[in-house]
């Protein structure tokens, strides 16, 4: 890829010219600048469609950015906070690579990340702020706006003609915008330009809009890098026998984790994975929350893949998690969904959410050769013939009390009773799904151990049950 980009680079982009639009179609064309790739800084993984994606992180000083991120930073340098990657696409059928640049602005302090925890290809779960996705050549292809880690909008930029008012149209609205075009130059030294001023055509959803290097706006067919002169351009553009290489379809980006179109799971999983985790009243234990920290990991580690959903499950279970082309999949069950309270909808977004973590982790390790402590710990439990549902579950037993704290925190924080079941009923509803795989109504043996004094598997199943199916002795409400 390295040596495919140094050969071919100077071929990707337009002609020096002094316009920032193609009158014809008004397309934002941001000032071309070097751009050098930080070779030892990237993300790797694939289109839903099977294209391998390498996503580099840009070196260059020059970044561009809203003029608005200055209101929500006040005293810092937005440019600073901005993150800026190439990504290279791998052509399906041909030996080379689709190059477009992603810009990702922060909404607020809470958003601030660095290069190994936000990509294209992974959206962080409770993210706020604005994708941005150009051209190599700096034509802008379209914009995506998150609200906590949700897709909320898509963006395109217009040419702004006159400072009107920003109208409402259907779905969509017009904002005017500036967009920051200072940049630092070879010598170190800042250069002002006076801002570009945009429209920018903000639609709900993500519009179902997969960019094409071969359609624009007037109907016509071209490839991006390579077109007949234009405008003010002050040199001829490249003659036709150059290479081309045209601007990708790609999809929309990927949240790591929520596809949940269940209204009241989705939002609870919002609330799990908030922060809840930092409540530190529950008897010095609130550090042993392990639902966010396992997100984080997913987050942050580049290779973790984990995806919620909600839909059938052939074994009528309340949820299921499944490794599905190298992504670790949770779907909760639909019928579960409709009859259960938020309390086990809860603690099963947890439980789902330990399985897809041991997964993941089975999936890249070896056991004949690592000796890590998480190593030996799964092989200490792999006695059932390569079952790793049931290895997973013998090594949940030990997970217990994390599982309990994270919903309790959860409870506290949104749940319907304000954490005030005691702490006890948390920590039997951690013992949900750790069944006997020969008889599904008992406990695993690895999780008696761990039933508190005084109790009984019996009335820990019928708590299970009560909240599962919502009957009049939940103590939770229903999911609605």
């Amino acid at each position: 890829m390295k040596s495919w980009f140094e050969e071919n680079k100077t071929n990707l982009r337009l002609p020096e010219r002094g316009s920032n639009f193609r009158t014809e179609s008004q397309e934002l064309i941001l000032p071309f600048f070097e751009k050098e790739p930080d070779w030892d800084q990237f993300h790797h993984y694939y289109f839903p469609d099977g294209r391998e994606v390498f996503e580099v992180s840009l070196e260059n000083a020059t970044k561009y950015f809203p003029t608005s991120m200055l209101d929500s930073f006040p005293d810092r340098d937005p440019a600073e906070l901005v993150i800026q990657n190439i990504l290279f696409v791998k052509h399906p059928t041909q030996e080379r690579f689709d190059p477009l640049i992603a810009r990702y602005y922060p909404d607020n302090q809470e958003s601030l990340e660095d290069f190994k925890s936000i990509s294209y290809g992974g959206i962080p779960y409770d993210w706020s702020g604005k994708v941005d996705i150009w051209t190599y050549n700096e034509r802008h292809f379209i914009g995506f706006i998150f609200d906590n880690g949700e897709l909320t909008h898509h963006s395109t930029y217009q040419l702004q003609t006159s400072m009107g008012e920003a109208r409402i149209m259907g779905d969509c609205r017009t904002i005017i915008r500036e967009i920051s075009n200072n940049y630092t130059d070879r010598d170190g030294i800042v250069v002002v330009r006076p801002p570009t001023v945009v429209v920018e055509v903000v639609c709900t959803g993500s519009g179902g809009y997969t960019p094409s290097g071969n359609n624009r706006n007037d109907g016509s067919d071209y490839h991006d890098y390579e077109r007949p002169p234009c405008c003010d351009d002050p040199v001829p553009a490249p003659p036709r026998d150059l290479p081309s290489y045209d601007p990708p379809t790609i999809p929309s980006p990927n949240t790591i984790v929520n596809r949940l179109t269940n209204p009241c799971a989705s939002r609870t999983f919002k609330q799990l994975s908030k922060g809840s985790s930092y409540l530190t009243d529950l008897y010095g234990l609130g550090s042993l929350d392990i639902f966010p920290g396992m997100l984080d990991l997913f987050e942050q580690s580049g290779k973790f893949d984990y995806q919620i959903q909600n839909g059938f499950v052939s074994n009528g279970a309340n949820a299921i998690t499944q490794r599905i082309n190298g992504i670790n999949v949770i779907t909760l069950n639909n019928d579960y969904l409709a009859k259960a309270t938020s309390l086990s909808i809860t603690r099963t977004i947890i439980h789902e959410t330990v399985h897809a973590f041991l997964l993941e982790n089975t999936y890249n390790m070896d056991l004949r050769y690592n000796h890590t402590t998480f190593d030996l710990l799964l092989r200490y439990f792999e006695k059932y013939d390569q079952n790793w549902n049931e290895t997973h579950h013998a090594a949940m037993s030990h997970f217990i009390l994390g599982m309990a704290v994270s919903l309790y925190n959860w409870d506290k924080k949104f749940g319907p009773t304000g954490g005030t079941l005691g702490f006890d009923y948390y920590y039997k509803m951690a013992f949900g799904g750790l069944l006997n795989p020969d008889n599904p109504t008992q406990l695993i043996d690895e999780a008696k151990q761990f039933i508190p004094s005084g109790s009984s598997w019996a009335e820990i199943q019928k708590i299970l049950n009560n909240e599962a199916t919502g009957t009049n002795q939940a103590n939770g409400t229903k999911c609605n």
